[in-house]
């Protein structure tokens, strides 16, 4: 484990350019992004992409331009405001990874399945744009592939935009599936089956 500390202004002003592939954001943009998260290093990588995707900047011979003034809420003020923007514009997705952020933080292809309930192409191009947008990495080939979420804070941000009831109902529709299905994580991960099996009463 490498501890990170607080970034200085010059590096985290490189890691912007480089999340951003060599082009650089208008300076209003990158001294919000800057100011808004203090050096810390995944609110820095996480804001930066969340300003990429959101629509404010065109690029134009290799670097981004503002077209109109930044709208005064245009850039989210914590890593959790970031995170939920960046799982809103992923409407169509989201919802496969709150599914698998109520198994954990890791969860397999073979479960979400199960319990998702969709066609194999859409639950398959969802998990591709998961992993397309580093919100998640995979480890393996489906079916047996493994999904883990970037940061336990993502795996947060997904969890918490879910209705308690679709939270409960999540709950005991994975505790169903495990029991029914995979007996063997039942034996391989005794106390977050208990998690899961105390949830779902």
């Amino acid at each position: 484990m490498l501890p990170l500390t607080r970034l200085n202004r010059r590096v985290g002003s490189a890691i912007i350019e480089r999340i951003a592939a060599g082009k650089t954001l208008p300076e209003e943009v990158t001294n919000q992004i800057l100011a808004r998260t203090d050096g810390v290093p995944l609110f820095l990588e996480e804001l930066t992409k969340t300003v990429l995707e959101g629509g404010l900047l065109q690029e134009r011979d290799g670097h981004y331009v503002l077209d109109r003034p930044l709208p005064a809420l245009a850039i989210p003020t914590t890593l959790h405001d970031s995170l939920m923007a960046r799982l809103d514009r992923l409407a169509p997705v989201r919802e496969v990874a709150q599914i698998g952020a109520v198994v954990g933080r890791e969860f397999s292809y073979e479960l979400l399945s199960v319990v998702a309930g969709l066609p194999k192409k859409k639950l398959d191009e969802a998990l591709a744009q998961l992993v397309e947008s580093e919100l998640v990495f995979c480890r393996g080939e489906v079916p047996q592939a493994i999904y883990t979420f970037k940061h336990v804070l993502v795996r947060d941000a997904a969890y918490s935009g879910l209705l308690k009831s679709r939270r409960a109902q999540l709950h005991s529709a994975i505790a169903s599936a495990v029991e029914q299905r995979f007996p063997e994580i039942i034996q391989a991960e005794p106390e977050p089956w208990r998690t899961i099996s105390w949830r779902r009463d």
